[in-house]
């Protein structure tokens, strides 16, 4: 509910606490960005916008007195259209000292400064695959260019938007993602009760996210025919699948490992964090990531994260993950079967993940939020 005459110092765009892309990478964004600045202090400075008529999810419920405006909600397709002029008309309204844009919303035109937060431009890099987004968003990221200061997620993401968008080098500003605390090692109850609960009775790879086209599928089941079934008999594909269901069952049939492929459709936190810690390792077949958490959260669970040499894999693996060729199905089988295995290399793999992982957290994504905010806002950036 909109709140007459509130107006926050920092305006946040909150609709991406809603609907799917709650349970999406930007919805953790949004949700662990505000969590980490209110345990710095600053939750009085902001105010969000929402969608209207919805009301708040009960894991943001605090944040309920900091709603400052309401987006309308319309059709899928006009949404990302018409939100450049809904977005700058609430801004007239409600005058914050700077508006957050963490998907996309950047208004038309606005007196007030704006940030906006990048996670990718996959769109851009692979237009034959997504060509409606790619439409969607192209007045977005022409707009890219009025806004006061960039965000991305990764160093990779910062090199798309200055080649893509122009944007200048000197208005980026490259801020990583966090681990949440809830990623750790599951006790053995947990992961017993979430395998149970899956059907999932032998050891086992994971594979976490929507499998589409990027993600690489065909690659990914041709691995896994490769890997020995007494090393690991299944594979566990974690995530809404939505309409990509029916190309992993295909995949999966057409390379013969049908009865080895679970699929668990979406997962609670809990549950995720117990399926990293149960597994073997973490496989991760996409050909691009603006940035790559499933790796992370692998790492702070204690296990080996495994996926190919490109864009921000490689800068978020870090030394702590294993990086194979880009598209080498048969080096990614064999990584799997390598560190299957409890032996020493295994476990190098999983203290350095944990202590790579450990250093990405929230506090101090927010820390490097606010440092923005301020600089915009009093232009010393």
């Amino acid at each position: 509910m909109s709140t007459d005459g509130y107006r926050p110092a920092y305006l946040i765009d909150g609709r991406p606490l809603f609907g799917d892309s709650a349970v999406r990478g930007i919805g953790s964004y949004v949700r662990s960005l505000l969590g980490a600045m209110a345990a710095l202090g600053a939750a009085d400075d902001i105010g969000l916008l929402v969608p209207a008529g919805r009301a708040l999810p009960a894991d943001v419920a605090a944040w309920r007195d900091h709603v400052a405006g309401e987006i309308p909600v319309v059709k899928r397709r006009l949404q990302p259209v018409l939100d450049h002029l809904l977005v700058m008309r609430q801004l007239r309204r409600i005058r914050p000292q700077l508006f957050h844009a963490t998907e996309w919303a950047q208004p038309l035109r606005s007196a007030t400064p704006v940030v906006v937060t990048v996670h990718d431009l996959i769109p851009f890099i692979y237009p034959r695959l997504y060509p409606w987004m790619r439409r969607e968003r192209i007045v977005a990221v022409r707009l890219l260019r009025r806004a006061q200061a960039v965000i991305t997620v990764s160093r990779q993401t910062a090199d798309d938007v200055t080649r893509i968008a122009h944007v200048p080098d000197g208005r980026l500003h490259v801020i990583h993602h966090g681990v949440s605390p809830a990623f750790h090692p599951a006790d053995a109850t947990q992961i017993t009760a979430t395998l149970q609960r899956h059907g999932i009775t032998s050891p086992y790879v994971l594979a976490v996210g929507t499998q589409d086209p990027r993600k690489r599928v065909e690659l990914l089941m041709d691995a896994f025919a490769r890997v020995d079934t007494a090393a690991v008999p299944l594979i566990v594909l974690a995530g809404h699948q939505g309409v990509y269901l029916d190309d992993c069952r295909r995949t999966a049939s057409r390379y013969g490992v049908t009865s080895r492929v679970v699929i668990t459709g979406h997962v609670s936190e809990s549950e995720l964090v117990a399926l990293y810690s149960g597994a073997r390792s973490l496989v991760t077949a996409s050909g691009y990531e603006g940035f790559g958490l499933p790796l992370l959260e692998a790492m702070a669970c204690g296990t080996p994260s495994i996926a190919c040499r490109n864009s921000a894999l490689i800068e978020v693996s870090g030394d702590a993950g294993v990086l194979v060729d880009d598209g080498d199905a048969g080096a990614l089988a064999a990584t799997v079967s390598r560190l299957a295995p409890n032996n020493s290399e295994r476990a190098d793999v999983v203290a350095r993940g944990i202590a790579h992982a450990a250093r990405f957290t929230w506090r101090r994504a927010a820390e490097q939020t606010l440092y923005v905010y301020r600089g915009v806002v009093t232009k010393t950036l």
